[in-house]
C-alpha cells in the first residue's frame, strides 16, 4: 500500500465525514440564529427555550436525511471494500 493509497483513502473518508456532518451543522446553526434573535427580541433569556427547538430541528433533519446518510456510507463501504479486496491480491 503505498503513500498515495493512504492518502487517497483518508481524504475520502474526511471528505464523506465532512459531507455527512454539514448539514446537521447549518441546521443547527440557523436554529441557533432564530432562536436568538427570538430571545433578543423579546428579552426571554431561557436555556430551554434555546435548547429544545435546536434538538428538534437536528432530531427532524435526521430523520430526513437518514437514507441519503445510509446510501452514502454504503457506497463509500463498498468502495473501501473494493479496494481492500485489490490489496489482498
Amino acid at each position: 500500500m503505498s503513500e498515495a493509497m493512504i492518502v487517497a483513502a483518508a481524504q475520502d473518508m474526511l471528505r464523506l465525514t465532512f459531507l455527512l456532518v454539514s448539514p446537521f451543522l447549518l441546521i443547527g446553526v440557523a436554529a441557533s440564529l432564530l432562536i436568538g434573535l427570538l430571545q433578543a427580541s423579546t428579552r426571554m433569556n431561557d436555556l430551554t427555550l434555546s435548547f429544545v427547538p435546536r434538538f428538534l430541528a437536528v432530531l427532524l433533519l435526521a430523520y430526513l436525511l437518514s437514507s441519503w446518510a445510509g446510501q452514502r456510507v454504503a457506497a463509500y463501504i463498498e468502495r473501501s471494500a473494493a479496494t481492500a479486496a485489490t490489496l489482498v491480491d
